[in-house]
C-alpha cells in the first residue's frame, strides 16, 4: 500500500516505487481506448463500477468506429495509451495551465471534466 513519508524524503522515484507496489498484477483492469479519444476513453474507463487503481492495466486500442486493433498487450499498447494520455493532459486539458513549456496542476476542481 501506498504510504507517506516525510516530505524531504519524497523524490519522484520513491513516489512512483511506492504506487507501483500498491499494483495488484493478479487483477487486470481492461481499458478500451479509440486514439483520437484518449481522454474521453480513459474518463469512460476509470467510471465503470470495476475499474481499480489497483489493478494493472490492459490496453486495446480501437479505431473511430469501435473496430479493435490486432496488438496484444504485453506492454507496448499500455506505454502508447500512458504516453498519449499524459500529452493530451498538458496539451488539451484544463487540469494544467500555464505556458507549453511550463505547464502547472490547477487546483479547479473541474478542470477534469
Amino acid at each position: 500500500m501506498f504510504s507517506c513519508q516525510d516530505s524531504d524524503d519524497l523524490t519522484a522515484e520513491t513516489i512512483i516505487e511506492n504506487l507501483a507496489s500498491a499494483i495488484d498484477a493478479s487483477s487486470v483492469t481492461r481499458f478500451n481506448v479509440g486514439r483520437s479519444h484518449i481522454w474521453d476513453s480513459t474518463c469512460r474507463a476509470v467510471k465503470r463500477k470495476n475499474f481499480s487503481a489497483q489493478s494493472s492495466i490492459c490496453v486495446k486500442f480501437t479505431d473511430d468506429i469501435g473496430t479493435p486493433e490486432g496488438a496484444i498487450d504485453l506492454g507496448g499498447p499500455r506505454r502508447e495509451f500512458l504516453q498519449l494520455l499524459m500529452e493530451n493532459l498538458s496539451t488539451n486539458n484544463s487540469l494544467f495551465f500555464g505556458p507549453t513549456h511550463s505547464r502547472h496542476l490547477t487546483y479547479v476542481s473541474n478542470g477534469m471534466y
